[in-house]
């Protein structure tokens, strides 16, 4: 015989009255464990996963999140996933929008430089514009991935109100729910690249930092021209001597531990000045280093930290355009004409800025060998050459009646002249 439905819920709750809990140490710690876990549980399924990148703001996320939340009020997992989608789609927007302003910036600065413009006009921002407007642009791919992402934040929303509309007590009044939903917790996932740099120490000295990171050990004269402090440096060497596998170590070093910062490599052709940036490219994929582009129309390559290294033809034209590079580079100095050192100097305004001309032998001329055979402390200098290394001496040209070098060698500072009044 079927039992009566209100007769068992009476008996239910006189034995529930006569219950004062449990009455063993392994039933009460299961009453004290319960809410925990149901917390846990809770806490749990609100738990929202997400990897930012370096540049990218927590504070601003969980902004979103707390912003969201409190206009969703979501109180079942099917709604917290709901949510969960929506700031995943905002915050990809939000990116992409960042990604079409860093893109048209640097267009429209590229045009600047190969202006050689002092700044920004409007017509270079609207003719960046059109380009990346163009089929096939950077502002019309983005757009496009924008407005996909734009049509699942709708749906998105449709879902939200059918399942707000589907409870009409919490549609009509979703206050009530504020204090109801449940708790929510943050989670971070470190990208893996920015993982393995944060878990390595970076060592303070370059000559540490080769070893570890490339294992290099330098010569004196090489170990000389990545230490040097100096503004001012100059290296003569034979060929062979791995000068331009240090400046290179040296290149990549300063880019890596300056963000932010410009390095210029010259020379007087492209091969030149392309030697050292083949190796520069060669240090920094060793190290697992990600290269971006550099600006349009140059070569070379730009690290995820803002730094960018570019190599430059012999030509003043395409030099001004830079402004207050960190260090500057020039591979055979001595063949490279004498109009490129002064407009090389005139855009080293940084106050760390340095300049290093390195270079073989030429003949008894130009700037390179003015500076090598000034006497003082002006420029800073190192002397590599292997064995049997013949191209590190400076040689009189074919037709030079006799070489120069004996003439500064008989030249003495220290005699006062006869007629002080006509010393220049």
């Amino acid at each position: 015989m079927p039992v009566d439905p209100k007769t068992k819920a009476e008996t239910a709750r006189e034995n529930g009255a006569k219950s004062h809990g449990p009455t063993t140490q392994a039933g009460k710690d299961r009453c004290r464990q319960a809410p925990k876990d149901a917390a846990a549980r809770r806490a749990a399924v609100m738990t929202f996963d997400c990897t930012l990148l370096p540049t990218e703001s927590r504070d601003v996320f969980e902004f979103i999140v707390s912003q969201e939340c409190k206009a969703w009020c979501p109180s079942t997992p099917i709604e917290l996933q709901l949510v969960h989608e929506l700031v995943d789609i905002n915050w990809k927007i939000k990116r992409l929008k960042g990604s079409q302003t860093n893109a048209l910036l640097e267009n429209m600065e590229g045009r600047r430089l190969r202006a050689s413009a002092s700044e920004l006009t409007p017509i270079m921002a609207a003719n960046a514009e059109a380009q990346g407007s163009a089929p096939g642009g950077d502002q019309i791919n983005i757009d496009r991935r924008i407005a996909i992402l734009s049509t699942i934040r709708s749906r998105i929303f449709r879902d939200l109100e059918r399942l707000a509309k589907r409870f009409p007590i919490r549609g009509s009044s979703r206050a009530l729910l504020q204090n109801k939903h449940l708790p929510i917790e943050i989670s971070w996932k470190v990208p893996a690249a920015q993982r393995n740099r944060e878990a390595e120490t970076e060592p303070e000295n370059i000559l540490d930092w080769a070893k570890t990171k490339l294992d290099f050990t330098p010569d004196p004269p090489q170990a000389d021209l990545m230490t040097t402090a100096a503004k001012d440096v100059l290296m003569l060497g034979g060929l062979q001597t791995g000068t331009s596998t240090a400046a290179a170590i040296r290149v990549v070093h300063e880019a890596v531990n300056h963000p932010e910062s410009t390095i210029l490599l010259a020379g007087p052709t492209g091969p030149q000045s392309g030697q050292i940036m083949m190796e520069a490219r060669q240090v920094a994929e060793k190290i697992g280093l990600e290269l971006k582009s550099p600006p349009p129309g140059c070569d070379g390559f730009k690290l995820p930290n803002g730094s960018q290294v570019i190599s430059l033809p012999d030509d003043q034209s395409n030099i001004r355009g830079f402004s207050a590079p960190r260090l500057i580079v020039v591979d055979e100095a001595a063949f490279a004409s004498d109009e490129l050192f002064p407009a090389l100097k005139s855009i080293l305004a940084a106050p760390d800025g340095r300049m290093f001309l390195l270079s073989t032998a030429n003949g008894q001329s130009g700037h390179f060998y003015e500076k090598w055979r000034e006497t003082g402390e002006n420029y800073h200098k190192i002397f590599s050459q292997a064995e049997e290394e013949f191209n590190s001496e400076f040689t009189a040209p074919p037709g030079q009646f006799t070489s120069r070098e004996p003439l500064h060698s008989a030249i003495r500072r220290d005699i006062k002249p006869l007629f002080p009044e006509d010393e220049p």
